[in-house]
């Protein structure tokens, strides 16, 4: 008999959960990033929602920070907005860093 018994379905349930974890915290990620960029285009309303929609159903397609990074220079580009790389790159360090000082004070509050 082994020392140490494998359990499958509590592996299992890990990793489904961090996996669940993660696309909520990256979806929640996109979600205000695409508000950031919504209010930055000018948009408000039901044009604002309508944006944030589209770029979340964007980024669950293709789960890639640079194609987001890209679609946001395109927009604001097409809009002729002046903003760079770096500055988009900022702002979404900003906020996984904002969810990181949550998750840690929800973990202390426990």
């Amino acid at each position: 008999m082994p020392m140490f018994s494998f359990n499958k379905s509590s592996y299992e349930s890990r990793l489904m959960q961090l996996l669940q974890e993660n696309f909520f915290r990256v979806s929640w990620r996109n979600k205000v990033i695409a508000k950031w960029a919504a209010g930055r285009l000018g948009y408000k309303g039901d044009e604002m929602n309508s944006y944030v929609r589209n770029f979340i159903f964007a980024c669950l397609a293709v789960p890639n920070d640079r194609k987001m990074i890209d679609r946001i220079l395109a927009d604001f580009k097409a809009a002729r907005i002046p903003i760079t790389e770096e500055d988009i790159v900022h702002k979404i360090k900003s906020v996984e860093e904002r969810m990181k000082n949550k998750i840690v004070m929800a973990d202390n509050a426990n």
